[in-house]
């Protein structure tokens, strides 16, 4: 009978640890390439490489591209396998998924392939599709649902990074069990952000809180804040715009987030909540959105590019009023109209007249 990669003639796990530590290193130097100023796509194409190149770092991970067409210029050009098959006779080591499922079916074909473990990267809104982030509707619902996955959006290369450490920590230096998942798109930053730059680099505190699933961009004001702003993805681009324009056309203050996981948020929430009611007598675990947003009972606008679900899964632990917006709204996930949903949002708390609202319809067009 043939001994299962898990037996105990398996090698041990310390070989899988001791390889994520070299890939940590390697992330922790220098990028390859200035990570503030290119896509997701091209930001992850650069750490693959100095990750199978660097000083103490070959060999250590293992890349798959898979479903991809090769092109001379394509920033995911890597040394690459076609499969994660050999991982169960060897040694087990992180895995770097490259890959473009557009359904649910499409997916679990990697998975198979990859034991439900790794971290999986989808390219699959780069290509022309009806549906909203190139994938069926159904996956980023299945996604959200499948306990063993954590999913992420993430909107610059900065992000990416620290979304990769932290999955090489929790999969291979803690091994735990299961995958991350990132949507990864190919829009670089506006060379000419404002003050509202969602591109700028992490400290490790703001790596550490994206890791987590959210982040502040906008920096503190002394002014009060009226209302949160929340965008995961390309849609953090849009949010940083709807700030600047409440600013400028309204004289609102707004404070930006980066949400990569509505998903994390949720799950985390969900198991404080869950800590608290068994523990009635411990100090009360506060979830992560809850240490970001708790400290104001100002509107919060949560934006995503999959469906309004997405966002939503945050709304039950959030103080104030909350809003979804998401692809399958029926307003379109633009600037203008989220200047108009924060301006209703506002006037519904009786923080300003309705008149502002029906100013910015004709103002953006938008009626």
């Amino acid at each position: 009978m043939h001994s299962s990669p898990s037996s105990p003639s398996s090698p041990p796990l310390d070989a899988a640890r001791d390889a994520a530590q070299a890939c940590l290193a390697a992330l922790a130097a220098a990028p390859a390439l200035p990570l503030r100023q290119v896509s997701p796509r091209r930001a992850l194409g650069a750490m693959a490489r100095s990750l199978q190149t660097g000083a103490g770092a070959a060999n250590a991970i293992r890349v798959v591209r898979a479903e991809v067409t090769q092109r001379h210029d394509d920033a995911w050009n890597v040394t690459a396998s076609a499969s994660a098959w050999p991982l169960r006779y060897g040694a087990e080591k992180p895995l770097l998924y490259l890959c473009r499922p557009a359904s649910v079916q499409a997916l679990c074909g990697v998975l198979v392939d990859a034991r439900e473990r790794g971290i999986v990267c989808s390219d699959a809104e780069t290509q022309s599709s009806r549906w909203p982030k190139g994938v069926q509707p159904a996956l980023p619902a299945w996604l959200a649902a499948q306990h063993n996955c954590t999913p992420f959006d993430p909107a610059t290369g900065e992000e990416v990074r620290a979304i990769l450490r932290a999955a090489l920590e929790t999969l291979y230096v803690e091994q735990q069990s299961g995958f991350y998942y990132l949507a990864i798109h190919d829009e670089g930053a506006d060379a000419d952000a404002d003050e509202y730059a969602v591109a700028a680099l992490l400290s490790a505190a703001d790596a550490a809180a994206a890791s987590l699933g959210m982040y502040r961009v906008s920096p503190l004001r002394p002014e009060p804040c009226r209302v949160r702003l929340c965008g995961a993805g390309r849609m953090l681009a849009v949010v940083a715009d709807a700030a600047r324009l409440l600013k400028e056309d309204w004289d609102i203050a707004a404070q930006v987030w980066s949400c990569p996981s509505y998903t994390r948020l949720a799950r985390d929430a969900q198991a404080a909540e869950q800590w608290n009611l068994r523990h009635p007598r411990a100090i009360p675990r506060l979830a992560h959105v809850r240490r970001c947003l708790d400290d104001s009972a100002a509107p919060v606008i949560a934006v995503t590019g999959y469906g309004q679900h997405i966002a939503g899964q945050i709304g039950g632990h959030v103080r104030g009023r909350f809003i979804a917006v998401g692809a399958d709204t029926r307003m379109e996930t633009s600037a203008p109209w989220l200047v108009v949903t924060a301006l209703k949002a506002l006037a519904d708390d009786g923080a300003l007249p309705l008149q502002f609202v029906d100013d910015a319809l004709r103002r953006y067009a938008l009626v």
